[in-house]
């Protein structure tokens, strides 16, 4: 049984842009894991195993809902998850917008009406560059502040669709798109 999510793809020259900054930071933090620059999303609602009549249940529900359009995404910068020294996630943050709520909520209600479970956190949309600190050591106080203040550069895209990803631990790249939702 397969494991899926529903995510927005960002667009390639984004991804090479990320990418770019993937590797002038790897050798800063010592990520045991590092997203492909392929595999690069914003995660709207992890579902888990699903399976394949589940999926053709889901693909069928997100494909009547309403949705209001397309709307523009920012991506501000360097965000980290866990403790300012050893960070366990390294991201570019998202500016969490109205619509962007509202796409994510009505996908959390449909996929619910399916019995998946959802994420019991705050929704805090990111785009993951590296996880899974790898080393003993810390980082020098105040290292993270500096390197935060360097990669500030805000993007922005335009959102059309989202995707059901499928995941394929141990390849590279990870995600294969199962569906697609225009909006």
């Amino acid at each position: 049984m397969s494991h899926y999510f529903l995510g927005i793809e960002i667009p390639d020259d984004l991804k090479n842009f990320y990418n770019d900054w993937q590797q002038e930071l790897k050798p800063i933090f010592p990520y045991k894991s590092w997203t492909d620059a392929r595999d690069l999303h914003i995660t709207l609602s992890f579902l888990g195993e699903v399976h394949r009549d589940h999926l053709e249940k889901l693909v069928k529900q997100l494909e009547i809902l309403q949705f209001s359009g397309s709307f523009t995404l920012s991506l501000e910068g360097l965000g980290t998850f866990g403790k300012g020294n050893r960070p366990r996630v390294l991201f570019v943050d998202v500016r969490l917008n109205e619509e962007l709520l509202q796409l994510q909520q009505q996908i959390v209600k449909a996929t619910e009406t399916l019995g998946f479970e959802q994420e019991k956190r705050a929704y805090r949309p990111h785009l993951t560059l590296g996880k899974k600190w790898g080393k003993a050591f810390d980082l020098p106080e105040g290292k993270l502040n500096e390197i935060k203040l360097r990669y500030q550069q805000i993007n922005q895209f335009e959102v059309t669709a989202f995707t059901l990803y499928k995941i394929h631990p141990g390849h590279v790249p990870s995600y294969e798109k199962a569906a697609v939702f225009p909006l």
